[in-house]
C-alpha cells in the first residue's frame, strides 16, 4: 500500500529493466508513463497489460504509453527513469524537451562505467542520479518479460551534493515497490564492481558466441575470463576501488553457477544492434591507458567487439537498402 502521494513518473525503455520497474511502481500506486519505441510492445501493453513472470508474478496497466519521448513534455514528470542501453543516451536526452531537462530529476539505469556522465552533459548534476541494479529479465514478447533473478540490494547514487535527498526519496520509494534500493554517496565504487562482474565473462561471449556455461566450462577461454578478471582488478585498485579477498571468489562463484546465459552484448551483436562497449570492456582498457598501465587482453577484446559491431551494422544497413529496393 502507498504511504505517500502517488508521484508523476516517467519510464523511458519497455525492456526488462524499464518493464520490471514499471511494474513494481505501477504496484505500488505511482501513476507511470512508459515510453518505448517498438510500437508492437506499446500497443501489446495498452491492450493487455505489461505481464512479468519468473521470478515474481506481475501485472501492470501504466496510466500513460508512448511511442515517443517528445510526449513526455505534455505529462510533466517528478522523476525520469532512463532505462535504455547506454550507447542511446545521446539520442534519448536530444529528445527530451529543454523544459523538462530544467524540471524533471533524471535516473540512468544502465550497465557499465560513466553513463551518467553523458546526461550530466545536458542536465545540472544535481539532478541526474546514478543506479546500479541487481535484477535482469528477458524480453519474452510483445507485452511480457520474464525476470531472471533479483538479488538485492540496488544501489542508487547522487553526483552532486544537491541530488542527495532525492536520491534517498527515491531509493525509498523503489525499496517500498519491492526493488530493495540503498543510496549512497560512493556510487563509482558500486558502478565498477558491476562491471568488473560483467565484463569477464561479456566479452567472450561477445567474440565467440559462448554462453556462460559454455566458455567455463572450455578451458581456453575459463583462462581468458580469468584473465580479463584479474586486469580489471588491477585497474580499478588503481583508482582506489579494492572489493577485499573474496570478491574474486565471488565472481568465480557466480559464474559457474550462471548456466547457458547468453551476455547481452552478445545478444546485441547477434541482432546487428549497437553494443555498450563504449561504457564496459573499452571504457576499462581506456581508464587503464590513463594510469599507464597494460590492459592488453580488454584492449583486444574491445577492439574485436567494435570489428564485429560495425560489421553487424553495415550488413544491417544493406539488408534494410535490399528491402526498400
Amino acid at each position: 500500500m502507498l504511504s505517500t502521494k502517488p508521484k508523476q513518473l516517467a519510464v523511458i525503455g519497455a525492456g526488462p529493466i524499464g518493464g520490471i520497474l514499471t511494474a513494481h511502481l505501477c504496484a505500488l500506486g505511482h501513476r507511470v508513463c512508459l515510453v518505448d519505441a517498438w510500437k508492437e510492445h506499446i500497443a501489446s501493453i495498452r491492450t493487455h497489460g505489461l505481464r512479468i513472470t519468473g521470478k515474481e508474478e506481475l501485472q501492470a496497466r501504466p496510466a500513460y504509453l508512448f511511442d515517443s519521448i517528445e510526449a513526455l513534455s505534455d505529462i510533466a514528470p517528478e522523476f525520469v527513469f532512463i532505462c535504455t542501453k547506454g550507447c542511446d543516451l545521446d539520442t534519448v536526452i536530444s529528445q527530451v524537451s529543454d523544459a523538462l531537462k530544467r524540471s524533471a530529476v533524471f535516473l540512468c539505469f544502465q550497465n557499465g562505467i560513466d553513463t551518467e556522465q553523458v546526461v550530466v552533459r545536458h542536465i545540472e548534476r544535481g539532478r541526474v542520479l546514478r543506479a546500479v541494479l541487481s535484477y535482469a529479465g528477458v524480453l519474452t514478447g510483445p507485452g511480457e518479460i520474464r525476470e531472471s533473478f533479483f538479488t538485492p540490494p540496488n544501489y542508487l547514487g547522487w553526483l552532486d551534493d544537491k541530488g542527495e535527498e532525492s536520491c534517498r526519496e527515491i531509493a525509498a520509494m523503489l525499496s517500498e515497490s519491492g526493488l530493495a534500493t540503498e543510496a549512497t554517496g560512493e556510487i563509482s565504487r558500486y558502478e565498477w564492481r558491476k562491471t568488473i562482474l560483467n565484463t569477464c565473462t561479456m566479452a567472450i561471449g561477445a567474440v565467440t558466441g559462448l554462453n556462460i556455461e559454455e566458455m567455463v566450462q572450455f578451458p581456453p577461454t575459463a583462462q581468458l575470463v580469468e584473465l580479463l578478471l584479474q586486469e580489471s582488478i588491477a585497474v580499478a585498485a588503481a583508482y582506489g576501488f579494492e572489493y577485499g579477498p573474496g570478491f574474486v571468489e565471488m565472481v568465480r562463484h557466480f559464474n559457474q553457477h550462471a548456466g547457458p546465459h547468453k551476455p547481452s552484448m552478445l545478444v546485441d551483436l547477434e541482432n546487428r544492434r549497437k553494443t555498450e562497449n563504449a561504457f564496459l570492456v573499452r571504457r576499462i582498457a581506456e581508464y587503464a591507458e590513463l594510469k599507464g598501465m597494460a590492459a592488453p587482453v580488454h584492449r583486444s577484446m574491445a577492439n574485436i567487439i567494435d570489428a564485429l559491431e560495425m560489421r553487424g551494422l553495415e550488413l544491417r544497413r544493406l539488408q534494410q537498402a535490399g528491402q526498400d529496393q
